[in-house]
Formats: structure tokens, sequence, C-alpha cells
């Protein structure tokens, strides 16, 4: 997994989130009143998944066994 910020802003930084801001990306937190635009100090810059590489699966396999049972012989 590759990893990105989802903000580009240096942290403790002033910004304004417009109206229609990806609200999955970003959570508001504090005294959270009205309607966006909003104005606020970044706390965190986020992280997102930016890239996935995943070995090939085998054919058969079945992905969605996480832990398959044991049985001690």
């Amino acid at each position: 997994f590759t990893l990105q910020a989802i903000r580009s802003e240096d942290e403790e930084t002033r910004i304004s989130l417009p109206e229609g801001f990806n609200a999955s990306e970003v959570r508001l937190t504090g005294n959270v009143v009205g309607e966006a635009p909003f104005n606020g100090t970044l706390i965190h810059k986020g992280w997102k998944v930016s890239d996935i590489k995943l070995p090939k699966i085998a054919e058969g396999h079945d992905v969605s066994i996480v832990a398959p049972a044991e049985v001690e012989l």
C-alpha cells in the first residue's frame, strides 16, 4: 500500500473548506455549527491509500478465508 497525505498544507495552518468538500476525507471537530464554507486549523493531514499492489492470487484460492481451522493429528 502506498500512502499519501489527504491535505497538503502544514499542520497547525488555518484552512478553509468550501461548500461540497469531501466529508469522508475531512472530519470536523470542535464547535461545528452551520454550513460550509468552514474555517479552522488543520490538526492532522490525514492519510489515504493512493496505490495498492497485492500478490497474484493462485487459481482456486478462496480469498474469503481469513484463517483456516486447525486440526492436530
